[in-house]
């Protein structure tokens, strides 16, 4: 997908510098194995994004949040972030997102004993999102993307990039333009 390029001092990065920040913090405790610290985190910075109506980097976050409290064992929290982050991603038609989001989010439910939590989202989201199909892998030629925003620190999926042109990226969490090392 290719959007136009925004010039750099237009470039709508809506994280304050105390967001941006937390975000950092959020990713540094997934990195260093304590998604519990995390988990919070990224659910706050994904209400705070919604209420500044930027439901796209909201959506990312609800996402990550979910997969945190995934990892700490935190069953009904996992679960409704994984709802509001499906809902936002169906809603705001991130068809290249929600596919890749539902299966992994759901596989890794099951594997740490949610059953239940990946049946209701099955049941709720299952012929939406599991009807999507998983997006290629990116166009060959671009280069390899970095496996972490150089900005906040965030996670960067090569399958769901945003690309903004042929040789550019955008951060789904900061805004922060990538380009392939």
């Amino acid at each position: 997908m290719f959007r136009r390029l925004r010039n750099q001092a237009q470039q709508a990065n809506p994280l304050n510098a105390t967001q941006l920040q937390t975000l950092r913090q959020a990713n540094q405790f997934v990195a260093s194995g304590q998604p519990g610290q995390a988990a919070p985190l990224y659910a706050g910075l994904a209400s705070e994004m919604e209420t500044a109506n930027h439901p796209r980097r909201a959506a990312n976050l609800h996402a990550q949040a979910a997969h945190a409290f995934a990892d700490s064992q935190q069953e009904q929290r996992a679960l409704n972030q994984a709802r509001a982050a499906l809902t936002l991603f169906i809603q705001y038609q991130m068809v290249q997102r929600t596919p890749v989001f539902y299966a992994n989010i759901t596989r890794k439910l099951n594997a740490h004993s949610m059953k239940n939590a990946a049946a209701a989202l099955a049941l709720e989201f299952g012929k939406q999102a599991g009807g999507m199909p998983v997006p290629a892998s990116p166009a060959p030629g671009r280069g390899q993307l970095p496996t972490n925003c150089p900005q906040c620190g965030g996670p960067i999926h090569p399958s769901s990039a945003t690309w903004i042109d042929g040789n550019t990226a955008e951060c789904e969490y900061c805004g922060a333009l990538i380009r392939p090392e």
